[in-house]
């Protein structure tokens, strides 16, 4: 099973919390539509997050 890649074409730094590396989804300001997305994505970490995107990969579920 590979590994599945979410690209997110949305400045979300405001969401980002450094000192837990997670972002903030659940805040009432973060966009709805990407809230969606990501949890329908599932669980995930970040690769990287800038102002011009935010790359994160599914944590494949254990058996």
């Amino acid at each position: 099973m590979s590994e599945r890649v979410l690209v997110i074409k949305m400045n979300l730094l405001p969401w980002y919390n450094e000192l837990d590396d997670r972002l903030e989804v659940y805040h009432p300001t973060f966009p709805e539509a990407v809230r969606q997305r990501i949890q329908t994505f599932g669980e995930f970490r970040i690769i990287s997050i800038n102002r011009l995107q935010t790359r994160i990969r599914r944590i494949p579920e254990k058996a």
